[in-house]
């Protein structure tokens, strides 16, 4: 069915935005022309592999005279050609709009001809603005499609290696505690040469090499990628990679290679060997044009040749061994003797055809390199190298060793205290195994080696069997994670909170390959309540869109069930897991992990405007309210969850009931936001019976949480829900009755400084929103004081240690040892407080994507000056704002095509002006909440300075 051209239009189900105050700065007419910028089809910019086929288009108003205001578009014209030459002449063959009149300029759908598979679309935009401006014509854009239908499949066989042929002792790891020796999986190189006869005008391989693979055309590498392609839960739905290979293939003899990781897919080891998948295995189709019109497909089948690579060992856990001696010069290039290689064998494929889907997301790319900060000499032959930062990635060494001489790396977040060397007690020893890297050095001159199918999470690197000391100039960092867009910025005069707001980034940065994980060297697990934790953080910051949306899919290919969800959701996948994807921890979540299906989706949707983020899960979210409305109890409220993750000195081996805020506190006030959020999507899928009925167990809901949790406080005549992150959670969702939200406030506050000594008890659930909770009632320079505490556990504290990234737990580490995780982006979830409250950067639920959006900052008479900026989809949200003694200034940007709510900051007395606009205080909306006052008013877009003296 044909949806409507506006049918993907954020919504807008309250009334008409108020009317923008009747002021001469907010009636300017958009004077000057405007262009249009950032083009990109369902958030890609000029992407080749979509399977989308009625993709969504968007693109940017840029105004180019900076003083016009109030720019909106109102109408644009699309065109969408099959060529280029018909797109120059005005042909939109494949699709014209036709003038539609319409501000819309977000996710606009394609409702031209049926595409077909590998089809070229080349496509531009014109709009015209307020007061009949109108564009020229955008630059072109374009866009392929990818294999739509299983068939196009057709001729091609998933191979691999037949026979294991390595025989080293060096295949094989002992693990921790075990007198077993375990070998991984055999790394294979695959090769096949081919004929082009003809001129090539066009060429596209379609590549999935699982676990990991890179693909090479005459010895070269086609792609900047690493670590292709993104883990899935392969038997649900495996990805590949399309690459551009036109410019690879040369007239005459080419060759193709591949060479094949373990990855995930064949993790045969660590935790436990079930979690493998099977061993790698490759499926590629290479579709080449030629100049004269002609056709012509190259697969992957039985006439390949295979043979095992130098990795002599691979596990995505325990590291890599490799072999230089055993290199094969020119293996990817024509013209090799492979006569001594086997024959490629059909292997199972890891899931059906049609299964077998387009990587979209970001591609896990090299994004940095750094040099390290110091380099030390702990013993006769060992090195300690220290970077600087706990990253996730490899090292890039040169050498010039002996044939055979065998260097080993360790690589580790933390030193041990005593000895000062390399400590990888932060695996906790989960994994079974330490990571230990080798290189087994081929020798005869200078050589270099990186890790190519595994990556780590460390710091310091330790390195053993050196004839000679690194130097700065022998090894650098290499940074490996999805390669996102940073879209976000925030910097402050309070250097602590810019130390904070680096942490948490760095934090996320360092677990994002393919999906958002909880630590890059001991787990590289996908756990859903540390990701819902992050998810405001990572949309101020970063472009998003493809990458949660590969996990949601994650989450939905997890669904489980376990005895209850069989009995009363018997035609059901099931419920979400505790980590997606893959199958470590995959059984039923309980509701403070599960709800990230819900909180993710909804969040991308509030950040993007993208209702697809939550509508193809609609179904399954009823099957999750359904799921957990059974543990409600005669109290009426719900006896499930796992609890407030890492609170200050906990001890996990405590019974739930000694945690500061017991799980099913917790877990109610989650069931009452699922039901919120749940409701909030059903009315935007014109389920209005459903959202009412939400609604009203929420109700039912809100009332017993109060009834079975509301308790006086000791020593006090306040009352509060038995714990910080209690409180804080019904505050922040709405569970507390407007008339108590100032009773409420006390009582967290006196919890804070009274039971707390004025130091926060939050574990990850109640930290995410502590601090913009206090800002929000008034009471920011409780706020600010609490972020710049430097005594144990405040987040000052953390940052004092000198630490780059957040740590697992929180302890006092100046009187313990070094012990789990210390990079876990889920504790510096609260840090989305510095675009929300400090710069005051929030988008409005009701107008979703920043088509309507909030403006009030937070923490004004603490901090000296602050720069925000968020890009929307409609261009950059930009906050900055500065006071100096009495005198106070603020900028702000609007982008074209969407309106905003400011809340300026103001004080009695003053007189606020705009430009040449004067007297402003007069004019606009006082609002005062505890502490602060603000001056309420619309506006439109355009770049705004309000100033008081």
């Amino acid at each position: 069915m044909k949806r409507s051209i506006l049918q993907s239009t954020p919504s807008i189900r309250a009334s008409k935005l108020t009317a923008l105050l009747i002021l001469s700065w907010v009636n300017a007419q958009a004077s000057g022309g405007v262009s249009l910028y950032d083009l990109k089809v369902e958030h890609l910019r000029d992407p080749i592999q979509l399977d989308i086929t009625q993709p969504r288009l968007s693109w940017k108003v840029r105004v180019n005279d900076t003083t016009a205001k109030n720019v909106e578009q109102q109408s644009f014209r699309i065109l969408v050609s099959s060529s280029p030459e018909n797109l120059a002449n005005n042909q939109g063959d494949l699709w014209d709009s036709g003038v539609i009149s319409s501000s819309q300029s977000v996710l606009v759908p394609y409702l031209g001809k049926k595409l077909q598979s590998r089809q070229s679309c080349h496509w531009k935009v014109q709009v015209t603005v307020s007061k009949g401006n109108t564009s020229a014509w955008s630059e072109t854009a374009s866009w392929e499609m990818a294999l739509l239908d299983s068939n196009d499949w057709k001729g091609s066989e998933w191979i691999g290696l037949e026979k294991d042929t390595r025989d080293s002792e060096f295949a094989s790891r002992k693990p921790s505690n075990k007198d077993d020796v375990l070998r991984s999986n055999p790394s294979p190189l695959l090769r096949k040469e081919i004929n082009i006869a003809k001129e090539v005008k066009k060429a596209r391989a379609y590549v999935s090499g699982i676990g990991y693979s890179e693909f090479y055309i005459n010895g070269k590498k086609t792609s900047d990628h690493v670590l292709d392609p993104g883990q899935t839960n392969y038997e649900k739905h495996t990805l590949y990679v399309v690459h551009d290979i036109t410019d690879a293939l040369k007239p005459g003899t080419n060759a193709l290679g591949v060479w094949l990781g373990n990855g995930f897919y064949g993790q045969n080891l660590a935790f436990n060997p079930k979690f493998e998948y099977g061993k790698p295995r490759l499926r590629a189709k290479l579709f080449v044009e030629y100049a004269d019109g002609s056709h012509e497909t190259f697969a992957t089948d039985t006439s390949w040749k295979a043979t095992v690579s130098p990795i002599l060992f691979d596990n995505a856990y325990w590291g890599e061994t490799y072999d230089a001696r055993r290199e094969i010069p020119g293996w990817s290039k024509p013209g090799l003797d492979d006569s001594c290689w086997q024959q490629a064998v059909i292997v199972p494929a890891p899931c059906p055809d049609h299964k077998l889907r387009p990587q979209l997301l970001p591609p896990i790319k090299e994004v940095e390199r750094f040099k390290p900060v110091s380099i030390k000499k702990v013993t006769d032959d060992t090195y300690l190298v220290d970077f600087g930062k706990n990253f996730s990635g490899w090292y890039d060494i040169k050498l010039n060793q002996n044939s055979g001489d065998v260097i080993r790396f360790y690589p580790t977040e933390v030193l041990d205290r005593d000895t000062g060397r390399g400590e990888q007690k932060t695996r906790g020893g989960a994994p079974g195994a330490p990571e230990e890297h080798f290189y087994i050095c081929k020798g005869g001159g200078p050589e270099s080696y990186s890790p190519r199918f595994v990556y780590s999470g460390f710091q310091y690197l330790e390195i053993s069997g050196l004839a000679q000391a690194p130097t700065a100039e022998s090894i650098e960092a290499v940074f490996v994670r999805s390669a996102l867009e940073k879209t976000g910025s925030f910097e402050s005069s309070n250097e602590m909170l810019n130390k904070q707001y680096a942490a948490s980034l760095l934090s996320l940065e360092g677990n994002w390959h393919s999906f958002p994980e909880d630590c890059p060297h001991r787990e590289k697990c996908g756990w859903l309540g540390d990701a819902h934790a992050t998810a405001d953080l990572s949309l101020y910051n970063y472009d998003m869109a493809r990458f949660f949306s590969k996990y949601v899919r994650d989450i939905q290919d997890s669904l489980n069930k376990d005895h209850k969800a069989k009995r009363i959701l018997p035609d059901s996948p099931g419920v979400p897991p505790m980590v997606a994807p893959g199958k470590r921890c995959n059984r039923v979540a309980t509701i403070d992990w599960a709800i990230a299906y819900i909180i993710i989706p909804w969040r991308m949707y509030v950040h993007t405007g993208d209702a697809e983020a939550f509508k193809p899960h609609y179904e399954h979210f009823k099957d999750f309210i359904t799921y957990y409305k059974s543990f409600k109890n005669k109290d009426g409220v719900i006896d499930n969850g796992l609890g407030d993750w890492c609170p200050p000195n906990w001890d996990r081996k405590a019974a739930p009931e000694f945690m500061e805020c017991h799980p099913y506190v917790s877990g109610t006030a989650f069931y009452y936001q699922a039901l919120q959020l749940i409701s909030e999507m059903a009315l935007l899928m014109s389920d209005a019976d459903y959202s009412k009925g939400c609604l009203e167990e929420a109700d039912r809901i809100q009332k017993a949480f109060d009834r079975v949790y509301l308790k006086p406080i000791e020593g006090s005549d306040l009352k509060h829900y038995g714990s910080q992150t209690a409180t804080v959670m019904a505050l922040k969702l709405g569970m507390v009755p407007e008339d108590e939200i100032e009773d409420r406030v006390a009582g967290l506050l006196f919890d804070i400084n009274e039971r707390h000594n004025g130091h926060h008890a939050c574990g990850i659930h109640g930290l995410r929103h502590l601090y913009t909770v206090l800002a929000d009632n008034g009471h920011g320079a409780q706020a600010h004081r609490m972020l710049n505490d430097t005594t144990f556990p405040g987040p000052g504290f953390i940052m004092n240690l000198g630490l780059s990234t957040w740590p697992e737990r929180r302890f006092d580490w100046t009187k313990v040892k070094f012990s789990n995780s210390f990079n876990h982006p889920m504790n510096g979830g609260f840090t989305a407080f510095m675009h929300e409250a400090l710069g005051g950067i929030r988008p409005d639920e009701k107008t979703a994507g920043y088509k309507h959006f909030q403006l009030k900052p937070q923490l004004t008479d603490q901090i000296d000056w602050v720069k925000t900026s968020v890009e929307s989809p409609y261009g950059k949200i930009r906050s900055e704002w500065k006071k100096d003694g009495g005198a106070f200034t603020w900028e702000i940007e609007v982008p074209p095509n969407t309106t905003a709510t400011f809340f300026i900051p103001y004080r009695s007395g003053k007189e606020l002006s705009e430009g040449n606009q004067r007297g402003l205080q007069k004019k606009l909306t006082p609002v005062i909440e505890g502490e602060q006052k603000w001056l309420k008013c619309e506006v439109g877009s355009g770049v705004y300075r309000f100033a008081y003296e």
